[in-house]
């Protein structure tokens, strides 16, 4: 069964070298259990991976773009083989002279046509695999030719240290919003400009209202609400790199279970829909999608959210984010699927990827019959 986006968008290329979605909040959603089934959005792989903090019996993670996977497959490889410094290094946290000769390493452990592709593109291992995305070069060209243009290294700097709320509201107000700042925000984050240098065009298929201006938004909400000397995705948008915050699959508190652990990571090139239209495997207690209700339309999302309630364990929860388009469980599914909403709205308050305009946490309440012959009537 294909997915809707798949007509419309380019996936030959590694769109996200990370996840810009925040973690911690994804974890404390699916409120995982020891011993249970997990499926996960792959996209670069960290969420996936972090999932593995806990003894889960599998994630399996997903993704319809195979540069994605090759991503997520050598992310996995590093796990199993490298130590925890070698592995900050080989990924591109800490500098590196040969990274080529790291990859010599893991070579054994990798697909075939993961091993074939990351040997034609020798230039994104030896920059560090996480910096080789579509979506991580916008953020490049924000830091370089846009920030320069409006503040100096010292007021970014200070952006960053550590402050109370009513500092970081003043620090707002008097330093960082200025009219230049607002104005190229919203030129450089238009749908136009995000749509050809960062997402896909096809993204934006169901998006209505002002992009940039939603956006700017939940950028201020972050920057006064919540602790910036504390967020990693800032950190990375601001200096290209992590400096005292590092992703969450990557802290040291995190490496050793989750490299005991690595093998219960599936990896699956395949669509939600795909993957559930044949799926013979143990009941699924939680799904990890990401946004990927934003592209598709309402009645797309109700098949599919039917398929998921027909293959998860009573109580499984279903997280995921909306970032420009609103999207939620269709009320004809209310009797099936109760919405978190307390829980949802508690997590968005410390949602420090500040991209999104909603997350959203459900609850399957009941399984429908494997074998209901109605299941897929509209």
């Amino acid at each position: 069964m294909k997915s809707e986006i798949e007509n419309f968008a380019d996936f030959s290329i590694i769109r996200y070298a990370q996840c810009w979605e925040d973690t911690r909040i994804l974890l404390k959603a699916l409120d995982l259990k020891e011993g249970e089934t997990y499926v996960s959005i792959a996209s670069g792989g960290d969420n996936s991976l972090a999932m593995l903090t806990q003894k889960v019996h599998k994630v399996i993670a997903l993704d319809l773009n195979p540069a994605q996977l090759h991503c997520v497959h050598l992310k996995k490889a590093a796990f199993q083989k490298l130590d925890y410094n070698d592995l900050l290094t080989f990924l591109g946290i800490t500098p590196c002279e040969n990274r080529w000769a790291i990859f010599d390493e893991l070579k054994e452990l990798l697909p075939h046509e993961t091993k074939i592709y990351w040997e034609a593109h020798p230039e994104l291992l030896e920059q560090g695999i996480i910096h080789s995305g579509k979506f991580e070069n916008y953020f490049r060209l924000f830091r370089k030719k846009v920030l320069p243009f409006i503040y100096n290294k010292k007021t970014i700097a200070d952006l960053v240290r550590p402050k109370t709320k009513e500092e970081r509201i003043h620090f707002y107000n008097n330093k960082w919003n200025k009219k230049r700042w607002n104005l190229l925000f919203r030129l450089f984050f238009s749908r136009k400009m995000m749509g050809k240098l960062g997402r896909d065009a096809a993204f934006f298929k169901y998006v209505e209202g002002h992009v940039a201006e939603n956006i700017l938004k939940r950028v201020k909400y972050a920057l006064t609400e919540l602790d910036c000397s504390k967020n990693p995705y800032l950190e990375y948008i601001l200096f290209g790199t992590y400096k005292s915050n590092l992703p969450y699959y990557l802290r040291p508190e995190h490496f050793d279970i989750i490299k005991s652990n690595i093998d219960r990571l599936e990896i699956q090139q395949n669509t939600i829909e795909g993957f559930l239209s044949s799926y013979k495997g143990a009941p699924i207690s939680g799904y990890n999608l990401s946004d990927i209700f934003e592209y598709m339309n309402k009645e797309e999302m109700f098949k599919l959210y039917k398929s998921l309630i027909k293959y998860a364990k009573e109580d499984s929860r279903v997280v995921y984010w909306n970032m420009l388009v609103p999207r939620q469980c269709p009320k004809t599914l209310k009797n099936e699927v109760k919405a978190l909403e307390e829980i949802s709205r508690a997590l968005f308050l410390e949602d420090e990827a500040f991209f999104y305009s909603k997350f959203i946490v459900e609850e399957i309440k009941k399984r429908r019959n494997l074998w209901d012959k109605n299941l897929f009537n509209l």
